[in-house]
């Protein structure tokens, strides 16, 4: 690893997201479009690819159901 700093992500990746964002940013102006959302424009109709993340979004509940079953696994395993 290195010397590296690491923790919820780790300086190099900040850095690498950063610029990829800035070069998008000057990508879509230099064509002349606004990276600026507009509101009257906005729906709440999902877009194609926002039902297909939504797909394989956890319910709400998940991790606590994960949480106890992993739980009972233990408890199971130790007695």
């Amino acid at each position: 690893m290195g010397d590296k700093v690491q923790g919820e992500g780790d300086y190099e990746s900040a850095r690498n997201y950063r610029e990829d964002t800035e070069r998008s940013i000057r990508e879509r102006e230099k064509n002349g479009k606004s990276v600026m959302g507009n509101a009257a424009e906005a729906s709440d109709e999902l877009t194609p690819a926002e039902r297909e993340g939504r797909s394989r979004a956890r319910e709400p509940g998940q991790d606590a159901r994960d949480a106890d079953c992993m739980d009972r696994l233990e408890r199971k395993k130790e007695g």
